[in-house]
């Protein structure tokens, strides 16, 4: 799916389920259902913080060709659609390469940043850093991109690295809470509300999008604050539901 682009087998997948932008479609509700399950890997539908595989790839900048300006991680420890999320929201170039945004120009004024509509203030702001971040990008002529395997830079991906990212993830020890959240004088929907909020098992707009419920630009928190609507952002940080929680 990420590589070897010429090869037999992904024309075969194209073939079978599309593709846009070089990017490989899951093909609907029509795919099998092997394919839709590869597909969430690569995506992180599902999982937090993009999903186990995501955290563990990274684009190496080539010609910029092969590499997506706001889907892939290329720059930093998330791609820029979830860094820069409010402003993923906002362009109309969702799935432009690298080689486009860099021909078409991002510096001040540059026509690559194309908008759904004027900009606020504090999103201009938020255009000035991502402009800063892109201060020393170069891309390289007659250079591929590659995709990167964290875990064995030099070897590259092998099975062994990925069967022992997922069978040795530590998962959080929740006993002595379960005693707090389950005690008897708590009332029953409390303990339900606060047992999925521990688990993050409530239907916020991450995990509604992850699951696949909603768009993948309908993550932004209801208040209109431009943040992610994730659990600890409606229960700590949000500047309206975070307050209103700490006087409940």
């Amino acid at each position: 799916m990420l590589v070897e682009r010429g090869g037999l087998w992904y024309r075969v997948l194209v073939a079978r389920y599309g593709e846009e932008a070089g990017r490989l479609e899951v093909g609907g509700w029509s795919a099998s259902s092997w394919w839709r399950e590869v597909a969430k890997i690569r995506d992180g539908v599902g999982e937090t913080d993009g999903g186990w595989f995501a955290q563990r790839v990274s684009k190496v900048l080539g010609d910029g060709r092969n590499t997506f300006f706001w889907l892939d991680k290329w720059v930093g420890d998330v791609p820029l659609c979830r860094r820069f999320a409010r402003l993923f929201e906002l362009t109309t170039n969702k799935l432009i390469t690298m080689a486009d945004m860099y021909a078409i120009g991002w510096e001040d004024g540059g026509a690559a940043w194309s908008w759904r509509r004027r900009l606020w203030v504090w999103e201009e702001e938020l255009v000035e850093e991502y402009r800063i971040l892109l201060t020393n990008v170069v891309v390289q002529l007659n250079v591929f991109d590659r995709w990167l395997w964290e875990p064995d830079k030099h070897a590259g991906y092998i099975v062994r690295d990925a069967y022992h990212a997922l069978t040795y993830m530590e998962a959080p020890n929740l006993d002595e809470t379960a005693n707090l959240v389950w005690h008897q004088q708590v009332p029953l929907k409390v303990s339900i509300v606060a047992w999925r909020l521990l688990k993050d098992k409530l239907p916020t707009k991450t995990n509604l999008q992850r699951r696949g419920i909603t768009q993948v630009t309908d993550t932004l928190c209801v208040s209109g604050c431009g943040i992610e609507e994730s659990a600890s952002h409606l229960f700590l940080h949000c500047h309206v539901f975070g307050s209103l929680w700490q006087l409940i």
